[in-house]
């Protein structure tokens, strides 16, 4: 058997195994820009190891956050500082700077809170592929070619990224300032599924969720989309959110035109077989999130 049969994206998609509810979940986003090398977890690339690292760690959990280091594609102009980003995806509002020091980072770090709380400065829209080969080859081997396909449409908007969890899903891309991510795209369909997304015609069939909001939710608001749509992502929201069970959550998803206005839908979350989840290793566990549409419970 060949290696590129066995790779974590093929058996996923072989499968058939559903995207909905599996973005990465956080509201808030610090982007920073590194040239790489990355290492495999990106907060042990130089400099920001150590001590810095817990420091953003925290910082951005305790904000409901996450952070990503990203690159242009292509090369830099060189002298030119390094930027970073802080972004909620929320509002669509952001708190930029530049970095060459770790108190840069710190600053950027304290930017995720307060400031960013207070912004009023609208984000620009941002296309950001995973392409981190060190965690999972899918997703240098799937993301790279997407980067290179977007940029050539996009190039002042399109970066690469550190892990977007799920390599199984590549290649895999988050648009910002909305935090929509989808998954299991290739080359020839990316710039189709981005046009869509931007045109108000979101294309379910790779769409993994809207990070600011649970699996659950994404996974009710996913499949709502997909049964009424085409429809802009911002068409499906929660209003709301009952967790009945570890494994089963009632979510009331409120739509727009061409969406009904209320729609409830029971997400359980299923244990699926073992199955490769990164290249390389062997059977992992994992969660599918299956949504049915169920009576109004008031």
């Amino acid at each position: 058997m060949s290696p590129e049969t066995v790779r974590c994206s093929n058996v996923s998609r072989e499968s058939g195994e559903p995207m909905l509810g599996s973005a990465p979940v956080a509201r808030r986003w610090l982007l920073i820009e590194h040239p790489g090398p990355w290492a495999k977890n990106h907060l042990d690339t130089p400099p920001l190891s150590g001590a810095l690292a817990e420091l953003i760690d925290t910082g951005c959990a305790e904000l409901q956050g996450r952070s990503l280091l990203v690159r242009r594609h292509g090369r830099r102009a060189a002298g030119e500082a390094p930027a970073w980003y802080a972004v909620d995806s929320a509002h669509g509002t952001w708190v930029t700077g530049t970095w060459r020091t770790s108190e840069d980072l710190r600053a950027a770090v304290a930017a995720m809170g307060e400031p960013l709380t207070q912004s009023e400065t609208l984000a620009e829209p941002m296309l950001l592929v995973c392409t981190q080969g060190t965690r999972d080859a899918c997703c240098a081997l799937r993301g790279r070619p997407i980067t290179a396909a977007l940029a050539k449409v996009w190039p002042d908007e399109v970066w690469e990224c550190t892990h977007l969890s799920g390599h199984r899903f590549a290649g895999t891309f988050l648009s910002m300032p909305d935090g929509t991510c989808y998954g299991g795209v290739d080359m020839a369909e990316a710039v189709d599924i981005v046009k869509a997304h931007r045109a108000g015609e979101v294309d379910t069939s790779h769409l993994r969720g809207v990070s600011r909001w649970s699996s659950a939710v994404q996974a009710a608001t996913g499949s709502v989309l997909a049964e009424h749509g085409p429809a802009p992502i911002t068409s499906a929201r929660p209003g709301a959110v009952e967790v009945l069970s570890e494994t089963v959550t009632r979510v009331e998803v409120l739509g727009d035109d061409p969406l009904p206005e209320s729609t409830w839908v029971e997400v359980t979350a299923e244990a699926l077989p073992p199955a490769p989840l990164s290249c390389g290793k062997g059977p992992g566990e994992h969660t599918a999130y299956r949504s049915v549409v169920v009576p109004a419970p008031y």
